[in-house]
């Protein structure tokens, strides 16, 4: 435990003094401020125009970082030879990996507590208030979707070169947004065969769980079991992936 904490501990201090850090809080904030000056455009669905561009803004700034970072942490350490170093000690490949998942998943829940502050800063400036805590569930769904981009980044990274590993990363974010979509599209005429798969990997991969930003304009939100079998289904694909991370790096040459 004291092993996998250093290693959290370390790998969170050394994103939140990396490079893109600073930009990237500066950039979603940014976003989301130009979300509500751009809500104005209609007056008349200013909260629906509001939050669908402040949640995409929140998600694609986000995953981008989650994606990013989880990429650089294993590809720095191979590079830098830290990682021989770290695994010279008494400390397994395992619990090695774990420990930036869980340093890489503090950074993002640092950031996303920047980006909820500059959502607030939206509400005061408009005369709004206080965020209702819907908006603080809504975004920390989303915040989840971070996380889940990350462990599938880090399972890349653990099996892959570091290209390869942010080209599978980002196919599979377009595809976790483009499966629910394509399901709902198919005409009547698709081979039942076809409709299967398709609703399978929809039901399998399918990041639009997260985003619940349309119920916030005047309907009801999600239900408390909604809410837990969303949350459920963010917590087993972060499993399932970490898993087979560990998996393949536990059996991968650490300097390929």
């Amino acid at each position: 435990m004291r092993a996998l904490l250093a290693v959290s501990m370390e790998t969170f201090l050394r994103l939140r003094r990396d490079k893109i850090f600073v930009p990237a809080a500066l950039v979603g904030c940014g976003l989301l401020i130009m979300s509500g000056l751009a809500s104005y455009w209609g007056v008349e669905e200013f909260i629906k125009i509001l939050y669908d561009l402040g949640s995409f803004a929140w998600l694609m700034t986000g995953t981008t970082v989650a994606i990013f970072w989880g990429n650089k942490i294993i590809a720095d350490s191979r590079q830098e030879g830290s990682l021989e170093v770290q695994l010279a000690s008494p400390i397994s490949r395992s619990t090695w990996l774990l420990g930036k998942f869980l340093g890489l998943t503090a950074a993002l829940v640092l950031l996303s507590l920047i980006f909820l502050a500059g959502w607030q800063s939206i509400y005061l400036s408009y005369g709004m208030g206080w965020m209702p805590v819907r908006d603080v569930i809504l975004f920390s769904l989303l915040s989840v979707s971070w996380v889940v981009m990350a462990a599938v980044s880090i399972f890349f990274a653990s099996m892959a070169s570091a290209a390869v590993a942010l080209f599978c990363s980002v196919w599979m974010f377009v595809a976790g947004l483009i499966t629910a979509p394509i399901m709902q599209t198919l005409s009547p005429d698709t081979p039942e065969g076809t409709r299967k798969a398709v609703e399978t990997l929809a039901g399998i991969w399918n990041l639009h769980l997260f985003d619940a930003s349309q119920y916030t304009a005047g309907k009801e939100f999600l239900s408390q079991m909604e809410l837990l079998s969303r949350l459920g289904y963010g917590a087993l694909l972060i499993g399932v992936f970490m898993s087979m991370a560990c998996f393949f790096f536990n059996r991968r040459d650490i300097i390929g």
